[in-house]
Parts: structure tokens; sequence; C-alpha cells
């Protein structure tokens, strides 16, 4: 009989990815690991700040799910997800916009209006409460380059409609 294969969550490889940073973080010297989420001006500025900061362990860095850099070192290895911020013009761990990507769910749906209705790689999320029938985001779940941990993925609006305008789309970088 065959062992049972374990799949490793989104939340579980989240989680993983962060005790791997917060074990970065403590040889770090005090500030750069908070300094880390940005705001970064550009993918140049990203990969300046973490060229100096790395250390010695393994670090690799996406910006919307495409690898940026890859520093080799010791592992396991330290991966971070930036996005580039549309109403902000920079590199940000958390845009908090629902123009931009999210590496968990939760955080993309906070930017999203409260009554809106939210479809999720065509499953209906979270039905409407809004004042118009016609607030609604579709998301899709994008797979980036692969990392140490396997591909990276990530959340995006890929398009919104509130009823007024010319609906709001978007595709996976």
């Amino acid at each position: 009989m065959a062992a049972p294969l374990n799949v490793i969550t989104d939340k579980e490889q989240y989680m993983i990815r962060k005790f791997c940073g917060l074990a970065l973080a403590a040889f770090l010297a005090p500030g750069i690991a908070a300094a880390s989420d940005g705001p970064f001006a550009n993918v140049n500025a990203l990969k300046s700040y973490w060229t100096s900061a790395a250390g010695s362990g393994h670090v690799e860095i996406f910006v919307n799910g495409r690898e940026v850099l890859d520093i080799p070192g010791s592992n396991p290895s330290f991966v971070k997800q930036y996005f580039s911020c549309l109403l902000t013009n920079d590199i940000r761990v958390h845009c908090n916009s629902g123009y931009d990507g999210a590496e968990l769910l939760s955080d993309l749906v906070a930017t999203l209006d409260a009554g809106a209705e939210i479809w999720v790689n065509g499953t209906l999320y979270r039905a409407g409460s809004g004042p118009t029938p016609y607030d609604r985001a579709e998301i899709e779940r994008c797979t980036g380059d692969s990392s140490y941990y396997g591909p990276e993925r990530y959340y995006l609006v890929t398009a919104y409609y509130d009823g007024f305008g010319v609906p709001y789309g978007n595709n996976c970088y």
C-alpha cells in the first residue's frame, strides 16, 4: 500500500517562507528586516537592497511572480514576493489596492468593496451585498516562476465591474 501523498497548502507554504524569513531576519542588522517590505523605487533598487542585506543564506526575490534575484547560499532558502503597485508607483510586499497582486487571497479581498460579489477562478467566493447588483470582482490564482519551494503563486483581480464606467481588466503577469 502506497503512503498517502502530503500536499503543502498555500497557507502552509506561506508559513514556511515566513519562518525562513524570520530566521534570516534574526541575523540581519536591526531595521533591515522591517525595511525589506518596501517601498522600493524600482526592481534595481530592490535588487541592490537584497544584494547588500542577504548575508550567507540563499535568497530568492520575486516581483509579480517573476524571479528578479537569486543569491546562492545556505538553505533553507528565503523567498520573498513583491508586487508592482499601480497607485503608489513603487514595489512593495503589500500594495493595499485591488489593482495589484497579493500573496494571500485574504489580503486581496480586504482591498475590495465590502459589498462586492467575488469570484475566484470561476467559483463564487462571496455573494454580493452592495448597493447595486453590478459590483463584482473576478480574481485569478496566478502562477509565476519556480522558487526553492515550488511555483510562486499569487492572486490578482482580473476584472472588476462596478456598474458604472468601463470594467477594469487585468491579466496574470
